[in-house]
């Protein structure tokens, strides 16, 4: 499989970025599971309780399951994974994910209590992969170096530019189709496009360029499997820097830019504009809110109001010069491209600079930006705006890099998470999307739909919201024909 970028970390405590993320996919278990609807079901736990009020949650822990090295899995396992981020073992941006969860109790080797110090709906979403569960005693280097789990693909080898992972036959889920998987960088979207093509990439997921989608459908050769996503894209900017500051600013930015225009010619109509990280059809999507406009007249007004006249009164001069960010990849520099023109049109100069992924990431993390994009995956509970505009979630408790504050917002989404019943959180996170939708902290630009490409001969796979692998375990080729 073709990743756009390396994976950063192999300890799923530390590591945030997409790429480890689906490394942990196939070589890890939650407590839960991911199914391909985006409901949750059974995996290292095959059962729970939520009890005392939503204050503590219950799993009862499957019996039969061993670590790839052979260490049998246990409720030990359990707290250690948790614990260390609790109490400060290890450094980790999750934090702000488990703010409500006080500590993981052992109640005997396959019981375990989670006590909140509130109520917290999201709770099980976060008990997937993306803290999957790790041997008690391995520490964050380690798991690094040569991570443990107890998924259906065991490791093998990281070098540079790939992580190689081969089929654990001991597996407790039975083992997986698939003998082996290499998640590889290529970091070209056109050279990911031809190694498909020669039969040494097998596999991409959101990866092309959105203009070779329709070559690849009309190739028998292929099979393209396109489903609505949760894939969020993105515009962070830096609330803490003149002009950013001032809310009209990016009130104009977004009514400059053409965000229709954008999905249906760079991204060939393969995403859904909105003004909220929730995606249509999912049961918190705010949809009567109305959709800020392409309106470059009003952005001007705005603008002018807010401090910064065009300076020879006949447009387009520039007002003021921004930097954006972004990585080497092609797409992201056309769309970065592209909105530089629209901004440029109502005054805005824009100083697009792309850089290799790690390096970008990293100027992302410290908060060295003013403007950047990225794509946040995984929107699956409404819970995710907590970890990325909570005031307590700016680093490093958190996604919050901008550094976005707002009393109502918090009020809102606390009062969401506290809730276990979805009706009872919804009027809260429909609040919680109105802020948003007023007070733009991030420029929303599009939900983008799932595309994967395989040869037609691979078996099995199906999308999941966010471009997640977990079908890849029960994925493989057709046994060959011996007649």
């Amino acid at each position: 499989m073709a990743l756009e970028n390396p994976p950063i970390h192999l300890d799923p405590r530390v590591a945030t970025d997409q790429s480890s993320a689906r490394v942990f996919e196939l070589m890890l278990n939650g407590l839960v599971e991911m199914q391909p609807s985006g409901d949750l079901g059974p995996s290292l736990a095959d059962s729970w309780e939520i009890l005392d009020d939503g204050l503590r949650y219950r799993f009862y822990l499957r019996p039969d399951v061993r670590f790839h090295d052979g260490r049998p899995f246990s409720a030990d396992d359990v707290v250690w994974t948790f614990q260390t981020m609790l109490d400060g073992t290890v450094t980790t941006p999750k934090t702000g994910a488990f703010a409500q969860l006080g500590r993981v109790e052992k109640i005997d080797d396959h019981v375990v209590d989670f006590h909140m110090r509130e109520s917290y709906g999201a709770m099980l979403v976060n008990l997937t992969t993306y803290l999957g569960i790790i041997p008690a005693g391995e520490d964050p280097e380690t798991m690094n170096r040569h991570p443990v789990g107890t998924g259906p693909f065991r490791f093998v080898e990281k070098t540079p530019d790939r992580v190689v992972l081969e089929a654990h036959d001991e597996a407790w889920e039975g083992e997986p189709g698939l003998d082996r998987v290499v998640l590889k960088q290529v970091p070209d979207a056109t050279v990911r496009e031809l190694e498909l093509r020669k039969g040494s990439t097998h596999l991409v997921v959101n990866g092309l360029a959105p203009d070779v989608i329709s070559d690849f459908r009309d190739d028998d050769r292929f099979r393209v499997v396109i489903d609505p996503g949760s894939n969020w894209k993105y515009i962070g900017i830096n609330l803490r820097e003149r002009p950013l500051a001032d809310v009209r600013v990016r009130r104009a930015m977004r009514l400059a830019i053409d965000r229709q225009r954008i999905v249906d010619s760079l991204w060939q109509g393969l995403g859904i504009v909105g003004d909220t990280p929730i995606p249509a059809g999912h049961w918190a999507h705010h949809s009567e809110l109305p959709l800020a406009p392409f309106d470059p007249p009003a952005a001007r007004i705005l603008l002018d109001d807010a401090g910064y006249p065009d300076p020879d009164g006949n447009g387009p001069a520039s007002r003021f010069t921004l930097t954006y960010k972004t990585s080497t990849d092609e797409t992201s520099v056309l769309q970065a491209q592209v909105i530089q023109s629209m901004l440029a049109a109502v005054g805005i100069a824009i100083e697009v600079r792309s850089f290799e992924f790690a390096t970008f990431y990293n100027d992302v993390k410290q908060g060295n930006f003013q403007l950047f994009s990225l794509t946040q995956t995984g929107i699956v509970d409404p819970d995710i705006f907590a970890l990325m505009l909570h005031s307590r979630s700016i680093p490093p408790g958190g996604f919050n890099r901008g550094g976005f504050v707002d009393a109502r917002f918090d009020r809102a989404i606390e009062l969401g998470a506290a809730a276990v019943d979805p009706a009872e959180r919804l009027p809260h996170y429909l609040r919680a999307q109105e802020v948003f939708a007023s007070q733009v902290p991030f420029i929303s630009l599009l939900s983008r739909m799932n595309v994967a490409v395989m040869p037609a001969t691979l078996e099995g796979y199906e999308n999941y919201l966010s471009g997640e692998l977990y079908s890849l375990k029960r994925a493989g080729w057709p046994a060959p024909d011996l007649d």
